[in-house]
């Protein structure tokens, strides 16, 4: 099991992190391996709305040369696929609309939509109770089914958990989840 990983918090040890860590616990546990990047560290612009991608008698991926395209093309040949962001004020944080945006490259509407059909995991991590951006989060998974990915689960992590304590359960529902991808 080969699964690419994207954190979209600028926090490398915050909540996205921590259910991270607990996921790949159980991909190892399966002998699979779990390579982790955070979009903070990587050059990543904006989509220009060029149309470039979308030009169907010349295609090509996206024309911005940078990290976006080597990680997706990593995902390309991966099993699985994990986003984390966290949720500031009922979105988003920056750094996951900058990644998420660039997804417009990759829709069915292009050539470039993900053939490998990889497994993926969204999560979302918040300060609010849990549930309370369910749905907003719901419509932020569809991008990923967009661009060719089977969402197998979206987490929706509330209470500025798992960091926040008191959450052995989440934790050790974390690692099923990494075990099940190794299966």
């Amino acid at each position: 099991m080969n699964v690419v990983t994207v954190i979209a918090s600028p926090r490398k040890n915050g909540n996205c992190k921590a259910l991270v860590d607990c996921i790949t616990e159980g991909i190892t546990e399966k002998h699979g391996s779990n390579k982790v990047y955070f979009v903070d560290d990587m050059n990543i612009s904006p989509c220009r709305a060029c149309k470039a991608c979308k030009n169907l008698e010349k295609p090509v991926k996206c024309v911005l040369e940078d990290d976006f395209n080597r990680i997706m093309d990593e995902v390309a040949q991966a099993d699985a696929f994990i986003f984390a962001a966290p949720n500031y004020f009922g979105e988003i944080n920056a750094q996951g609309h900058i990644f998420m945006d660039r997804f417009y490259s990759m829709t069915k509407t292009t050539l470039n939509q993900l053939k490998n059909k990889p497994k993926c995991i969204v999560i979302h991590t918040y300060g609010a109770s849990d549930g309370y951006y369910d749905e907003y989060i719901n419509k932020r998974a569809n991008r990923f089914r967009s661009i060719g990915c089977e969402v197998i689960e979206v987490l929706s992590v509330g209470k500025n958990r798992p960091t926040a304590g008191d959450c052995d359960e989440l934790k050790e529902y974390a690692r099923n989840l990494g075990r099940m991808l190794g299966e």
